[in-house]
């Protein structure tokens, strides 16, 4: 047992894959759909899986998902190829076993040593700014007063002086008006 014969082992050990390592789903899928001829456009109207996702799907991306989408868009594209979905599924199984996995790159870092002081910084001015405008109060009668601006009526005092207003019209409005941005 274990022996070699013609240079290749007499058997293979129990769950380990002989030979090579098997073709990832994305690959297979694409060589078959390249051997029967079929354009991936042509593929998403068929399927109505969108194009970004076909492409996705062929270069791997969903390779080793264990989600059902990735089910799911395999299983689709295999029938719109004239593959049997069951056969096609089962080859994609071993690639979602963990032993198996490829490794991904690894994601970017969210964010710079520095970001969670400046988003302390930001929130410590935040505060001091509501306290200090909670601190000074409303506005006082006398502020409020050296705030007003007091404008002449223009129109109804020349209307007065043209004999148009009659009585308590003809008076000048002196109203106070808020200042106008």
């Amino acid at each position: 047992m274990g022996e070699e014969i013609a240079g290749l082992p007499e058997a293979a050990a129990v769950g380990v894959a002989a030979g090579p390592e098997p073709e990832p789903i994305g690959a297979y899928l694409s060589r078959q759909r390249r051997l029967r001829g079929i354009g991936l456009d042509e593929l998403a109207r068929v399927t109505c899986i969108p194009l970004r996702s076909l492409e996705r799907l062929e270069s791997g991306a969903f390779d080793a998902a264990p989600d059902g989408f990735a089910r799911g868009f395999v299983r689709t594209v295999a029938a719109a190829l004239g593959l049997d979905p069951d056969d096609t599924v089962s080859r994609m199984l071993p690639e979602m076993q963990p032993g198996v996995r490829r490794r991904r790159p690894p994601l970017p870092e969210s964010g710079a040593p520095w970001a969670a002081a400046v988003m302390t910084l930001l929130a410590v001015g935040l505060v001091a700014v509501f306290l200090v405008e909670r601190s000074t109060g409303p506005p006082t009668p006398a502020e409020l007063r050296a705030q007003q601006v007091v404008r002449r009526d223009v129109v109804r005092e020349l209307a007065r002086q043209q004999g148009l207003l009659a009585g308590g019209e003809g008076q000048a409005s002196q109203e106070p008006l808020p200042n106008a941005p």
